[in-house]
């Protein structure tokens, strides 16, 4: 706890300027008798996602400071009450580190949601017990809704309910099925979403299968294009629009150390000639009609997001799960996240080292 504490002057300096006073509009601090400010509130948040752990854990420490004592249930209780204060200063934060971009006008007020999944396991297990699926806000990284089921449910659209009309919902290749866009287009939203090689096959107008590699192969590197295209569902032929970016080689020698990464073991971790191809490219279907410079400008924001998830799986435990109740899990979520973009803030500012 002393670690926290000391270092709760540095992370003051990247904090939005009305951070305290939002702790009391935000509800975080309503009828706390034994936490008396802002800042220990954010002591206490910060202490329960790194030494802490776990509620009892973080009852435990404080107790043994000395300076505050809490039973674990009231931790719980005022973390859960902290949830729309940790969002507000998630997006704050963000934002002014320059993790969070501005909505282009385009969008004007349509909600863009971005979808995802992550492994999760309890305390003491080794393997994969739970996958946590999300639904976020781009913008302001508002969880929209959040699921937790077992470990065989893959990522799709049509777990999510509040996807609604004029939303435009962005997904990577998980989520680069027919299911997902006929799911989005049948909720009345667009979507742009990244396909993988073999999603599924694509048509011309005549009904005759289109090689993709071919249409693509010629591109010059930092290159846009669009491909005006069909798919099958059932014998009806329907219109599906892509939009394609041809990488430079600076980004292909990233993207293979990535696959090479993400291969691990399979074939020596070595990278396939189709894997090789198609590396070089970011092909994304979408139901909008702008050009692809503003499309792919727009997944690219998603991107921003995951690295900011990347860092959070990575070094701070993303799947010790503490419980599976959905206020505790969403507390447990958006703790996690405060603590990834304070991290990521310092470090843009030089003072944070992994």
């Amino acid at each position: 706890m002393k670690n926290i504490i000391q270092g709760i002057e540095e992370i003051k300096n990247v904090l939005p300027v009305d951070w305290e006073k939002q702790a009391y509009e935000q509800g975080a601090m309503k009828r706390s008798r034994i936490i008396k400010s802002a800042e220990e509130l954010l002591i206490l948040n910060l202490l329960y996602q790194t030494s802490g752990k776990s509620l009892g854990g973080t009852s435990s420490i404080l107790k043994s400071s000395g300076e505050i004592e809490m039973s674990k249930q009231a931790i719980g209780e005022r973390l859960m009450k902290s949830i729309k204060w940790n969002q507000w200063l998630i997006e704050n934060i963000s934002r002014n580190a320059g993790i969070l971009g501005e909505k282009p006008s385009w969008l004007k007020n349509r909600r863009i949601l971005t979808a995802d999944g992550t492994d999760e396991s309890c305390a003491g297990s080794k393997g994969t017990d739970y996958r946590l699926h999300y639904l976020m806000d781009l913008f302001t990284l508002e969880t929209i809704e959040m699921k937790l089921t077992d470990n065989k449910e893959g990522e799709k659209l049509s777990q999510y309910c509040e996807i609604h009309q004029g939303d435009i919902v962005v997904a990577d290749r998980a989520y680069g099925t027919q299911k997902s866009i006929e799911y989005a287009l049948s909720r009345g939203s667009d979507y742009v979403i990244r396909l993988k090689s073999n999603s599924f096959n694509l048509y011309d107008e005549s009904g005759n299968c289109v090689d993709i590699a071919k249409k693509i192969e010629k591109m010059k590197q930092g290159a846009y294009k669009e491909l005006n295209l069909y798919r099958k569902k059932g014998k009806e032929l329907q219109a599906i629009r892509l939009c394609i970016y041809r990488k430079t080689d600076k980004e292909n020698r990233n993207t293979e150390r990535q696959i090479k990464k993400s291969n691990g073991g399979k074939a020596g971790g070595k990278v396939s000639e189709t894997q090789k191809f198609y590396g070089k490219f970011v092909i994304v279907a979408t139901s909008l009609t702008e050009t692809p410079e503003k499309i792919l400008a727009l997944y690219r924001q998603r991107w921003q997001i995951e690295l900011l998830f990347k860092r959070l799986k990575s070094i701070f435990n993303l799947d010790e799960l503490p419980a599976k109740k959905d206020d505790s899990v969403k507390a447990w979520f958006y703790g996690k996240l405060l603590l990834a973009a304070i991290c990521e803030a310092l470090d843009n500012k030089g003072r944070f080292s992994p």
